[in-house]
């Protein structure tokens, strides 16, 4: 694999931290929708990666060409999906509330703040450590660029 692979393997991990990161800041955006299109409380979302394979023909395929015209195919990670966690919804004791019910109780999304910035934090510093990996790969690229004048 070339400097062309590993970057585009950092580059997928980049776009997919990205998009983790956006999740959550949905679901904390929305941790007090009590009502959404399908009339009951927003539903915490969790996203799904999934690794892009290498297989060994591909790496065969690649391994005596200079550059690639179709760079990204192979290796890395990707987004496989985003699923809706089926927790319950928390139930808040509000009967002031237009959605309470007739027990006085309001039911909240199953978002919880604490678990939401951790996972906020991993995906911070996920995505940190393949900016550094992307750093390395380029002084890797300046020096070999270097070493041939």
């Amino acid at each position: 694999m070339g400097f062309l692979g590993s970057m585009d393997i950092v580059g997928s991990a980049l776009t997919a931290e990205r998009y983790r990161t956006d999740v959550i800041a949905q679901n904390l955006a929305n941790y007090k929708t009590t009502v959404t299109e399908d009339g009951e409380p927003y539903r915490r979302k969790q996203v799904v990666l999934e690794e892009r394979p290498m297989t060994f023909g591909d790496a065969l395929e690649t391994a005596g060409q200079a550059y690639r015209a179709t760079a990204g195919t192979s290796g890395g990670v990707r987004v496989a999906e985003v699923v809706e966690s089926d927790r319950d919804f928390r139930l808040v004791y509000d009967p002031s509330h237009p959605q309470a019910d007739a027990n006085g109780y309001v039911s909240y999304p199953n978002v919880d703040t604490t678990e939401e910035m951790i996972d906020l934090m991993a995906a911070s510093n996920a995505y940190d450590t393949n900016l550094t990996a992307l750093g390395v790969i380029k002084a890797m690229v300046n020096k070999t660029l270097e070493l041939s004048k």
